[in-house]
C-alpha cells in the first residue's frame, strides 16, 4: 500500500512538471500584418509598378469611388485598363461594388490569384484580407443562396405536381363514391320492387 501511494505521488509530481514545462514553454506570436503601414511596397521595381498602390489611401478612394458608380458604368471602366498588374490591381478594386455579378468577381478573384505572385509580402497578405477573404465568403454564399433556390424551384414544382394528383384522386374517389351510391340506389330500388311484386 505504502508503494502505491510513493508511486501516485511520484507520477503526480511528474506530471505537474511536464504542465509548468508545457505553460511555461514560450509561444510563437502569430504573424500580424500591420494594415495602417504606409508602403505596401518593398522592393523598388513593386514602387515603380505599383506606384500610388503602395498606400492604403488609394485603395480606399478606389473602393469608395467603386461604390457610388453602378455596375456597367465600372465594367466599361474594367474593360479600358490594361493587363499589367497596377491596372489589374485597380481592375480588382472596381470589381467590388456591392452590385458586382458573380461572374466578374469570381474574374477578380483569379485577378488577385495573379497579382499575388507578382506582389510583395505585405501586399500580397492585404489583398489576402482586405479584398480576397471577403469576396470568397460572398461568392460561396451567392453559390449556396442559388443552389438553395434552385432545391426550393424544384419542391415547389413536386408539391404543384403532388397537388394535381391528390386533385385528380379526389375526383376519382367522388366518382367512385358517385357510382357506388348509383349502385345502391338501384339494389334498392330493385329490392322494393321484389317486394311489391311479392305481395
Amino acid at each position: 500500500m505504502k508503494i502505491l501511494l510513493v508511486l501516485f505521488a511520484i507520477f503526480s509530481l511528474t506530471g505537474c512538471g511536464l504542465l509548468k514545462a508545457l505553460k511555461s514553454e514560450p509561444r510563437e506570436p502569430s504573424e500580424v500584418v500591420s494594415l495602417m503601414a504606409t508602403k505596401y511596397c518593398e522592393r523598388q521595381d513593386s514602387i515603380a509598378q505599383f506606384d500610388q498602390y503602395c498606400n492604403l489611401d488609394a485603395w480606399s478612394e478606389k473602393l469608395i469611388l467603386s461604390s457610388t458608380i453602378p455596375w456597367p458604368m465600372r465594367s466599361d471602366m474594367i474593360e479600358a485598363l490594361p493587363q499589367e498588374p497596377k491596372s489589374l490591381l485597380e481592375k480588382v478594386l472596381l470589381s467590388q461594388g456591392n452590385d458586382t455579378p458573380y461572374r466578374n468577381r469570381l474574374r477578380a478573384q483569379k485577378w488577385i490569384e495573379e497579382l499575388q505572385t507578382v506582389t510583395d509580402k505585405s501586399m500580397t497578405r492585404v489583398l489576402d484580407i482586405l479584398i480576397y477573404q471577403p469576396s470568397q465568403q460572398l461568392l460561396e454564399l451567392e453559390s449556396a443562396i442559388t443552389i438553395l433556390s434552385k432545391v426550393n424551384n424544384r419542391q415547389e414544382k413536386t408539391i404543384a405536381a403532388q397537388e394535381i394528383q391528390l386533385l385528380l384522386k379526389n375526383k376519382e374517389i367522388e366518382n367512385q363514391r358517385e357510382q357506388v351510391k348509383q349502385l345502391l340506389d338501384i339494389e334498392a330500388s330493385m329490392v322494393n320492387k321484389n317486394r311489391n311484386d311479392a305481395k
